[in-house]
């Protein structure tokens, strides 16, 4: 029972004289705990340190292009983690296309120390990639000046440097293609060598067109043509000649220029009327680009497409039927998992973008074209990455495993088993033979078939097109054929 006791309530057998006690107990503790948590005149509050880098104060032209290298790559893996680009076709003109703006901002930031009379003309190339990452044109364009006036050693030396500087105009983004284009037009026009001139407007034909400014590529296949036609026999029969084009010989330079100047749009008509009559179209430009009968043109247009064989189909029922499928376009590609994810003797065994990129592709036109057959053709080669070697038939299921992995609808696989024969004790490798298939269609010494070969074919069975067509000039094709085969029913 609490009783009162003046103002307070006090508890039975707690006197007075013991609360007082424990309240200045109390009152000391809680004199303690404020002294301690105010804080001294002395102390200040955490500042975490300034961890960027700061690339203004970057001392070499190394370190800023790595530092840029670092932003484009962030930017590029934020993009792969926000964007998905399997489903958009790739852009013709992306060349074209400048930079992120954080990427140009941080060679902007980087290059602002380093004046342009002031740079040593041996660092030439990491300051030209630079200055045009930076923006810096007109300073990329006084450092190419001074670099080709710079003494050199001889004619080959001074053509090293132009072929550097054009190298680098077109890898810059945008693509520089004025800078390009004057570099190459001054040797060309310099030069008394007919077929260092071909060779020098075939590589603004290429570049030119591969960045999507048509009205460049058409200009440089008019040069091209001009210079063909003041070729001697001498010239045409040169090693210098027969070396351009890979060694596949200047003649497929001109063809190409032809087949520029022929035109999309015309050799879509003459698609349109009959693959022969496309044929016929692509025969005559290379009768005239090398003076031989038409039905030596080195791109199998107009062939008949051999029938594909494999002892492993996916599906199985794909096997009991002929392949291409006769009376239906089709489109036929060559892949080998060894250039696409690697083999076991390399450390760095991965899907290549080369192959990733192309099966996005075959994905984007099988579902663009959901009639169009659509057929793959692989090998096995006795591996599969690091697994141990397989047997034909497990390297066959690992093979129709990758490939079903890029969900490309209403694909066809046909793996062939390959024959090999093995190198004698103690090297004892396995050496692949040739299979039927890469045989079938390997046309001619400069045809041959690799990993990544692209034949689109009618429903005649008549090959219209072999691994020339960008994704958009592909799909056109393929809508043709696929018209064509409509209106014959």
């Amino acid at each position: 029972m609490i009783q009162p006791e003046g103002n307070s309530l006090v508890r039975p057998g707690f006197s007075r004289q013991a609360g007082a006690r424990v309240c200045r107990a109390c009152g000391a503790i809680v004199t303690a705990i404020v002294s301690f948590a105010m804080p001294a005149h002395a102390q200040t509050m955490f500042q975490w340190p300034d961890t960027s880098a700061h690339v203004s104060h970057y001392a070499n032209m190394e370190d800023c292009l790595a530092a840029d290298d670092r932003v484009k790559r962030s930017v590029v893996r934020r993009e792969e983690l926000t964007v998905w680009h399997d489903t958009i076709p790739i852009n013709p003109r992306a060349a074209l296309d400048p930079e992120p703006a954080e990427v140009a901002k941080t060679a902007s930031q980087c290059a602002a120390r380093f004046v342009e009379p002031n740079v040593d003309i041996r660092d030439f190339a990491p300051a030209l990639t630079l200055f045009l990452a930076a923006g810096r044109d007109s300073d990329a364009t006084a450092l190419v000046a001074r670099r080709v006036a710079a003494p050199a050693r001889n004619a080959r030396d001074r053509g090293i440097v132009v072929d550097s500087a054009v190298e680098i105009y077109l890898n810059a983004r945008p693509a520089r293609l004025d800078a390009a284009e004057n570099l190459l037009l001054h040797r060309a026009r310099s030069s008394t060598d007919r077929v260092e001139r071909l060779k020098t407007y075939a590589t603004l034909l290429i570049s030119t067109r591969a960045a999507g400014d048509t009205v460049r590529s058409r200009r440089a296949a008019q040069w091209i043509v001009s210079i063909a036609d003041s070729l001697t026999l001498a010239d045409r029969q040169s090693d210098a000649f027969e070396r351009l084009a890979d060694g596949n010989g200047g003649q497929l330079y001109i063809y190409d220029a032809l087949d520029e100047l022929t035109g999309f749009r015309t050799r879509m008509d003459s698609l349109k009327k009959s693959t022969m009559a496309y044929a016929t179209l692509e025969r005559a430009n290379w009768s005239r680009a090398t003076g031989e009968r038409p039905e030596a043109l080195q791109i199998p247009i107009g062939v008949k497409a051999a029938p594909l064989s494999a002892e492993h189909w996916y599906p199985a029922s794909a096997g009991s039927s002929p392949r291409p499928t006769p009376g239906h376009p089709a489109l036929i590609l060559f892949l080998e998992h060894t250039s696409c994810i690697g083999s076991a003797s390399t450390s760095d065994a991965h899907p290549t973008a080369e192959c990733v990129s192309r099966m996005a592709e075959l994905r984007r036109i099988a579902e663009r074209f959901p009639s169009l057959e659509i057929d793959i053709v692989m090998s096995t080669h006795g591996q599969f990455m690091y697994l141990s070697p397989p047997s034909p038939e497990n390297e066959a299921t690992l093979i129709r495993d990758w490939v079903d992995a890029h969900h490309v609808p209403g694909a066809v696989l046909g793996v062939t088993t390959t024959q090999f024969w093995r190198l004698p004790a103690p090297d004892d490798r396995r050496i692949d033979k040739e299979t039927p298939n890469l045989t079938r269609y390997s046309f001619g010494k400069s045809w041959r078939v690799g990993s990544g070969s692209m034949f689109l074919v009618d429903s005649e069975g008549i090959i219209a097109d072999a691994w020339r067509l960008r994704e958009e000039e592909l799909g056109q094709f393929i809508e043709v054929l696929l018209n064509r085969e409509h209106r014959e029913k």
